[in-house]
C-alpha cells in the first residue's frame, strides 16, 4: 500500500509545461540559421549605409580624422553644380541604352538558343565568352581597336568619311559614350540571355501547341504568349540590370576615365574624383546617397507601373 499510494502521489503532481513550447523552438531555430545571414547583412548593407548618411552631413576629408557637422551645406553645393546635373544626365542616358541593349540582346540570342540546333551547346559556351573576358581586357582592346592612328574600327570610320583623318571616336564627344555603351552590352548581355532562356524553358509547351493548332503564326505567338510569360522576368533583369549598370565604374574610367571633357562622366565617376581627387569624404558621400535615393524611387516607379508584379 505504501508503495502505491508513492506511486499515486507522484503521479498526481502537476504537470509543468516546458520553458518553451514546440512552435516556439522551431521559429528560435530558425531565426538562429539566418541570424548569421542579417548579421552579415547588417554588417556590409546596413552599417556603411548609415555611416555613409552620416558622413553626407560633415565636411569630412580623407587625410583628415576630425571633421564638423555643416547640415545640408554638401546637398546644397551639390544641386547648385551645372556639372552634377550633367553627370546625372549621362548616367541616365549610359544607363537607359545599355539596360535596353543588354535584354533586347539577350532576349533575341535567349529565343535562338532555346531552339533545338546542331553543336547547340559549343555556341552557348560561344556566347557566354564577354562574360568571362576580364574588363580590363575590354578597355584595352576598345582602346586598340578604336586607336585613331593604327585601330581597325577607327579606320574603317576614316575610310566612310565619319570622322577625320587620325581621329578617333573615343575622343569625340557624342562618339565615346556610344562606343561604351555598344561595349557594355557587349559585355553584359549574357546574364540576361541566361535568364530568359531558364523562363522560356519554364513555359509549358502545351501553350505553344494550342496556339499553333488556332493557326496562330510566330509573330503572334510571340507577341501572345512569349513576351507575357516573360514579364515578370523582364522586370527582375530591368530592376537588376538598372542597379548594376547606374553604379557601374571600371570600364567607363578605364576606357575614358570620364572624357572626352566630362562627355562620359557619370555619377560613379564623380564620387571617384571627389573621393580621391578632391579628398571630400562627405561631398561624395552626399553625391552616394543622392545617387542611391533616385534608384530607389526608379526602382519603385517601375514596379508600380508595372501592375500586379506578385502575381
Amino acid at each position: 500500500m505504501a508503495y502505491g499510494e508513492a506511486s499515486f502521489a507522484q503521479s498526481s503532481k502537476p504537470f509543468k509545461k516546458p520553458f518553451l513550447n514546440f512552435h516556439t523552438k522551431r521559429k528560435l531555430l530558425g531565426f538562429v540559421f539566418i541570424l548569421p545571414t542579417i548579421l552579415l547583412i547588417g554588417f556590409f548593407i546596413i552599417y556603411p549605409v548609415i555611416s555613409n548618411l552620416i558622413l553626407s552631413f560633415t565636411d569630412a576629408k580623407l587625410m583628415k580624422s576630425e571633421f564638423n557637422f555643416v547640415g545640408f551645406e554638401n546637398y546644397i553645393k551639390l544641386l547648385s553644380n551645372k556639372m552634377f546635373l550633367k553627370y546625372t544626365w549621362n548616367t541616365v542616358v549610359w544607363t537607359v541604352f545599355s539596360v535596353a541593349g543588354q535584354l533586347l540582346l539577350g532576349l533575341a540570342l535567349a529565343l535562338l538558343i532555346n531552339r533545338e540546333m546542331r553543336g547547340g551547346t559549343l555556341f552557348r559556351s560561344f556566347l557566354l565568352i564577354p562574360y568571362v573576358v576580364p574588363a580590363v581586357a575590354i578597355a584595352l582592346i576598345t582602346k586598340w581597336i578604336f586607336n585613331g592612328d593604327y585601330g581597325i574600327a577607327s579606320k574603317w570610320l576614316q575610310d566612310l568619311a565619319l570622322i577625320d583623318y587620325k581621329q578617333s571616336p573615343l575622343a569625340m564627344l557624342n562618339g565615346a559614350m556610344a562606343i561604351l555603351i555598344i561595349m557594355n552590352v557587349w559585355r553584359s548581355y549574357p546574364f540576361p540571355m541566361l535568364i530568359y532562356w531558364a523562363a522560356l524553358k519554364g513555359i509549358n509547351k502545351e501553350i505553344y501547341e494550342a496556339a499553333n493548332v488556332d493557326g496562330a503564326n510566330k509573330l503572334q505567338v510571340f507577341r501572345y504568349i512569349t513576351l507575357p510569360q516573360l514579364r515578370n522576368t523582364t522586370i527582375v533583369l530591368i530592376i537588376l540590370r538598372i542597379v548594376w549598370t547606374a553604379t557601374y565604374f571600371d570600364l567607363i574610367w578605364m576606357i575614358t576615365g570620364g572624357g572626352p571633357a566630362g562627355s562620359t562622366t557619370h555619377l560613379p565617376i564623380m564620387i571617384y574624383q571627389a573621393s580621391f581627387g578632391t579628398f571630400r569624404i562627405g561631398y561624395a558621400s552626399a553625391i552616394s546617397i543622392l545617387l542611391g535615393i533616385v534608384l530607389f524611387i526608379c526602382i519603385i516607379f517601375y514596379v508600380r507601373k508595372s501592375g500586379d508584379f506578385a502575381d
